[in-house]
Order: structure tokens, then C-alpha cells, then sequence
């Protein structure tokens, strides 16, 4: 059973409160109820000290005449409800009520609800020659404890309602923040990163708030690093990196591997660009390059650079796949493939065409990050790079030249034409090219 913070700090204050009032409420009433029961004790003190004063002289004298007119007497004071005069036999001498005059003390039983002061007739102040008893009524007690307990009630529930309403408003303005937060938790969770939270305290909870709202602009810088790697890597790829970044991190700092890198680049484009409007000319090679793109990331592989009108890709860098070779020279065919279809498009629109040369090799590079402190570029670099833009070169549009190392590497059922010696720059021999065979 879920039960809101809220509901659990009203309950604890009314809890608290309920404590407080009833402590305050027994400790107020028995304060009274010792102050009324001292105080008739005192009434009954005072009045049997002056009877037994009185009574000192009639009480040796026998004179019960006088000794009944001073009980009799002494009942006619408010809230006394008897009085009598016993000798040292303990015999009832005087009594406001008749029929026990004469009888042993041990026949008159005090009533329930009267409290009995008894002091004793002392002679002279040495000799105890009787007794005066008095017995008081409590009514007032109960009556005043009575009266007591119902303002304390009505001070106590009012208390309490009031205590309510503070913890209410106590309640809403902590749990407020709370509040706050959870919302902007789930506004997280969902890929809100803009959440930001206003700060309604300067304490704990205000520290909090500007915790989770540095929180937030940490995972929307993070998302934004994310957005931007993903321009450059396929969502599964980048996926995969983000999952276990420690697994990758030694490519940043640099290291030898082998991977596959592919140029394409489009062909007489510059010409293009004087026949064409400037706004054409940047969305025909947007167009280009998001579809090379698109075939790039569908086989996994890294966008390394855009070169004007060139792309390069790298196949086995940051991830690794031991089909890496094949997915270049898939990716490579797919490229060409998807040129046509949009040419065929763009013949139909009566606009120009366009053509591809690519060039791919396999082989060893140096991977890692690489230019100044201020601006790194995460690229692979190496005589293997070099060799793949050479090929790119010997492209004719439409084409896809490959190295020896590339033709050894493949795995899959690919045609390839007859083997070509050719001079590229870089290179003191001749070495073997191959063309991709594709429909």
C-alpha cells in the first residue's frame, strides 16, 4: 500500500500533537484535582482546629449541650456535609445528627463522596482527650475537574485542527520540491533533458533542486555528444560504444588495427556546381551524402570525414566485426545502387545526373584522436588510408575500385573483374587493382 509523504507527515504531527495534548491534559488535571482536594483538606483542617479549641473545656465538663451546638454549627458552613466530637473512648459526644450520639465511632461509616479531616483534642497542649472529625463534600471537585475537562478537550481538539491545518500546510510546502523532483524525473526518463526544476528553499531539499538540475544539463550535454557521435557512427554502433565505453576507450588514446576504409567520391561534381544554382547544388550534395550515409550505417561501418564532395568510411573502427571487409565492399555496392535509383529519379525530373567513384582497401592504420588540445578528430591515418584514396582516384563514376588485400579479404559471392597492374602515387611498384562486378 503506497502512502504519499505527505499523508505520513500529517499523521506524524496530528500524532504528536494528539501526545502532547493528552500529556498536557492529564498533567492540567490532576494539578487541579490535588489543588481542590488541598484545599478542602485545608477548609477541613481549619474548621476542625477551631471546633477542637472549642471544644476543649465542655468536652471535660460533659457539657454535650455546647458540644452540639459547635458541630451543629460547623455543617451550616458550605460543603460540610457532618461533623462529630468523639471522647478518648472513641464515643460519639456530639454529632449534627442525633441517632449517633452516644454510639461507638466505629458505627458512623464517612460517605463515599465526602473527604474526612479528623484532628485531635489535645489539653493544654499535652493531653489528647478526643476527637473532632469533619467531613467535606467533593462535588466541587468533580464539578471544577468536570468544567476543567471540557476546556481542556475543547482546547485540545482545537489545537489539533489547528495543528492539522499547519501540518497541512507544512506538509505542501516540503513535499512541494518533492513534488517537483518526481516530476522532473519522469520528464528525464522520457528525454526531456531541457527539465529544469525552480528552486523553492535554501536548504537540503533547495540543494537537491540544483543538483538534479545540473544532473539534467550533465544528460543533455551527454545527449548532445550522443546526437553529434551518431552523425558519424550507426544508432547500433553508437548504442554498443555508449553500453561499455571502457571497451573502447584505448581507440581514442590510439592503436594499430585493421579495417577496411572506403572513399566515394562524386564525380565532375565541380563542374556541376557552376551550372547549378547555389541552393540546388547544396541539396543535391546533401542528398548524396545522407544517402552514402544512410548505406554506411545500415552495414555499421564509421563516417571518418566529409571531403567536400568526398566521404570516407571506416569499417572495423571502434567496433570491430570480423566480416568487415565485406560489409565495405556491400556497402560500397549498395551505394552505387541507390546513385542509380536516384538518378533515374532526377531523369525523369529532367535534372542533370550524377555519378560515384569508390575506392576500397584493407589493411593496417593507426586509430585514435587526432589534432590539437582544442579540436580532435576521432580518424584512422596510415598508408593503408592513402592507398583506398589512390583507388577512389582510378574510379570512374560508377565504378568500385579495390585493392589486392580487399579481393583476398572477401568472404562472399562478389565478381570482380581480371586483375590490373597499375602505378598509384605513394607506391614505388605497380600493384594489383580489382573492379567490382555489380548489377
Amino acid at each position: 500500500m503506497r502512502i504519499p509523504i505527505r499523508l505520513k507527515f500529517i499523521l506524524l504531527i496530528f500524532l504528536l500533537i494528539l501526545f502532547i495534548t493528552g500529556v498536557i491534559f492529564w498533567f492540567t488535571l490532576n494539578r487541579v484535582r490535588q489543588a481542590l482536594t488541598n484545599e478542602i483538606k485545608l477548609q477541613g483542617e481549619i474548621l476542625a482546629r477551631i471546633i477542637a479549641l472549642n471544644a476543649e473545656d465542655p468536652l471535660i465538663t460533659n457539657d454535650d449541650l455546647y458540644l452540639a451546638r459547635l458541630v451543629t454549627d460547623a455543617v451550616k458552613n458550605e460543603g460540610v456535609g457532618y461533623a462529630y466530637i468523639t471522647d478518648k473512648k472513641n464515643i460519639i459526644r456530639a454529632h449534627n445528627k442525633i441517632e449517633f450520639v452516644g454510639k461507638s465511632e466505629k458505627r458512623f461509616k464517612s460517605p463515599a463522596n465526602l473527604y474526612n479531616v479528623t484532628l485531635p483534642i489535645v489539653l493544654a497542649g499535652k493531653k489528647e482527650i478526643g476527637k473532632v472529625s469533619v467531613g467535606l463534600g467533593t462535588a466541587r471537585i468533580k464539578n471544577t475537574t468536570h468544567t476543567m475537562q471540557i476546556i481542556l478537550l475543547l482546547i485540545s481538539v482545537t489545537g489539533l485542527l489547528i495543528g492539522i491545518l499547519g501540518a497541512m500546510l507544512l506538509s505542501n510546502y516540503l513535499t512541494r520540491p518533492i513534488n517537483d523532483l518526481v516530476l522532473g524525473v519522469k520528464a528525464i526518463a522520457q528525454g526531456n533533458f531541457e527539465q529544469q526544476i525552480k528552486k523553492r528553499s535554501n536548504d537540503e531539499i533547495g540543494d537537491l533542486t540544483l543538483a538534479f538540475n545540473q544532473m539534467a544539463k550533465s544528460l543533455k550535454e551527454k545527449e548532445q555528444i550522443k546526437d553529434a557521435f551518431r552523425r558519424y557512427v550507426s544508432h547500433q554502433v553508437a548504442e554498443e560504444i555508449f553500453k561499455n565505453p571502457d571497451a573502447y576507450i584505448d581507440t581514442l588514446k590510439g592503436t594499430r588495427r585493421k579495417v577496411t576504409v572506403l572513399f566515394a567520391d562524386i564525380r565532375g561534381f565541380t563542374p556541376l556546381t557552376e551550372r547549378l544554382p547555389a541552393e540546388e547544388v547544396v541539396s543535391l550534395l546533401n542528398d548524396v551524402l545522407t544517402t552514402m550515409t544512410n548505406v554506411i550505417f545500415k552495414y555499421e561501418g564509421t563516417i571518418d570525414k566529409f571531403i567536400g564532395d568526398c566521404i570516407m568510411a571506416v569499417f572495423g573502427a571502434p567496433i570491430f566485426h570480423p566480416d568487415d571487409t565485406n560489409r565495405a565492399l556491400l556497402a560500397g555496392i549498395d551505394i552505387q545502387q541507390e546513385i542509380n535509383r536516384m538518378n533515374k529519379k532526377r531523369e525523369k525530373n529532367n535534372k542533370e545526373t550524377i555519378r560515384v567513384g569508390i575506392g576500397i582497401n584493407t589493411g593496417e592504420v593507426v586509430v585514435g584522436n587526432i589534432g590539437a588540445a582544442e579540436r580532435l578528430d576521432y580518424t584512422v591515418i596510415g598508408d593503408s588510408v592513402n592507398l583506398a584514396s589512390r583507388l577512389q582516384e582510378l574510379a570512374s563514376g560508377g565504378e568500385i575500385v579495390v585493392s589486392e588485400y580487399v579481393f583476398k579479404e572477401t568472404s562472399i559471392p562478389i565478381k570482380f573483374s581480371e586483375p590490373m597492374l597499375v602505378k598509384v602515387r605513394g607506391k614505388e611498384s605497380p600493384i594489383k587493382i580489382y573492379r567490382v562486378i555489380y548489377q
